[in-house]
């Protein structure tokens, strides 16, 4: 049977090792943790950022609101009717009419117990606005209650609720009691669509569990993310195993995926995710026919909507948006500031004759930059030869980086093989 998601949520808040996070300068503390980073807005109070981080971590943060303040969360709460004055296992606690916040992990019909970022051990003086992670108990009739918000879970999963009249419509219960991690065996699976750059998930977190004990990977500061750090682990892997030059590129293969699973003990499943990256006859890119470089045309456009031709490409290619309209949209504001026109007369490639739009043929233009011997030889078929038009450019680029870099047609590997369509890496032309 599989867990419920309620169930892996608190045994991941329970994992989280208590002490002090917080970075201290010169004898104070800063409030500056990896959870703050991982919320993205470290050196502010963290106490809801830790809450959010949890259901991130644990791939519910589409259940629970990006408000990093408790009375936010609160009226977000109360608007959709997932407020609640019982605790539920899972639920944010409102204490101190709003000062802090932590999750409950379990409840008896005396106490509430919780865990919670930005506090204090157990018994000290001040119960909020701490520097670690610690776990306590309240007396459920404490005038420091406030309330709860009892975040839905998928499947209308009803995690165990003191609630008798809880909205997920579940029983309630006098207590629920956490006795300990038991992560059933069968739960120790790795969807191969999951473990993506730039995704969020459980999958990830067992898979960087594996490449710790691998490659020594150290991903407390982004547990279940697929960064930069993971990448460079799953590379160094791919060398362990034997795979040298680009084909030890961070990005999981079936081969790769499938022996860290074996000797990790998780199972695989959707392996035919690695199959369905391709066209039909076997290679990304293959639905690009070139014209002639004489046939390009340099006919300035209106500026328009970006994000409207990207998901066009799409359309065109018929490529899923998941992935490549986010990454045309880092790459394209990178390279053009999302202008239609856009001409780069000063690097390397301003060489060639003059063409009809006043500038050197092999210039880079468009809204993603390419250069007309780039756009002539990736020409999707149907599309403007007018290097200027925006859903024609895109095309192009579209079909370079995957002839180019390997990047699957679904897109999922694309920030990873491609850092100026990766939002979470600086700047770098392709």
């Amino acid at each position: 049977m599989t867990t419920p998601k309620w169930r892996k949520l608190v045994d991941h808040v329970q994992s989280i090792k208590e002490g002090v996070y917080e970075t201290n300068v010169d004898g104070d503390y800063n409030n500056r943790t990896r959870f703050g980073k991982q919320y993205g807005m470290d050196g502010e109070p963290w106490c809801v950022m830790f809450d959010w981080d949890m259901y991130a971590d644990a791939g519910l943060e589409e259940f629970v609101p990006h408000i990093a303040n408790v009375n936010g969360f609160t009226d977000w709460a109360k608007q959709r009717d997932q407020w609640s004055e019982y605790p539920s296992v899972g639920a944010w606690v409102n204490l101190h009419n709003g000062g802090h916040t932590e999750l409950v992990v379990g409840f008896d019909e005396t106490y509430v117990y919780t865990k919670g970022g930005n506090t204090v051990e157990a018994g000290a003086t001040d119960a909020n606005q701490g520097n670690g992670v610690y776990s306590h108990k309240t007396e459920r009739k404490s005038a420091s209650i406030v309330g709860y918000f009892a975040p839905k879970f998928p499947g209308d999963e009803c995690p165990p609720t003191a609630d008798p009249h809880d909205h997920r419509g579940g029983a309630a219960r006098k207590e629920w009691r956490w006795k300990g991690h038991r992560l059933p065996h069968e739960d120790h699976k790795v969807k191969a669509s999951e473990v993506v750059y730039g995704a969020r998930n459980v999958s990830i977190r067992i898979v960087q569990a594996a490449l710790k004990a691998e490659v020594g990977l150290d991903y407390s500061s982004a547990p279940g993310t697929f960064g930069p750090r993971t990448k460079a682990a799953v590379a160094a892997f791919q060398r362990e195993l034997g795979f040298t030059g680009a084909d030890a590129d961070g990005v999981f293969g079936r081969h790769s995926l499938v022996e860290l699973g074996k000797r990790h003990k998780f199972r695989v499943y959707g392996l035919d995710f690695f199959d369905r990256k391709r066209d039909d006859d076997g290679k990304p890119g293959t639905g690009r026919i070139a014209i002639p470089l004489d046939s390009v045309e340099y006919k300035h456009v209106p500026d328009g909507s970006a994000s409207r031709a990207a998901k066009e490409a799409c359309h065109i290619l018929k490529v899923p948006e998941t992935h490549w309209v986010e990454g045309i949209m880092t790459a394209a504001k990178r390279e053009s500031t999302y202008r239609f026109n856009a001409v780069n007369t000063y690097d390397a490639n301003a060489h060639g004759p003059e063409q009809s739009d006043g500038h050197p043929q092999s210039c880079t233009r468009g809204l993603l930059q390419v250069m007309p011997e780039t756009f002539a030889e990736n020409h999707q078929p149907g599309t403007s030869h007018n290097i200027y038009d925006g859903v024609a450019n895109i095309c192009a680029a579209m079909n370079y980086v995957m002839v180019r870099y390997g990047v699957y047609r679904d897109g999922s590997n694309l920030a990873g093989r491609v850092q100026q369509f990766d939002p979470s890496r600086p700047p770098k032309g392709y």
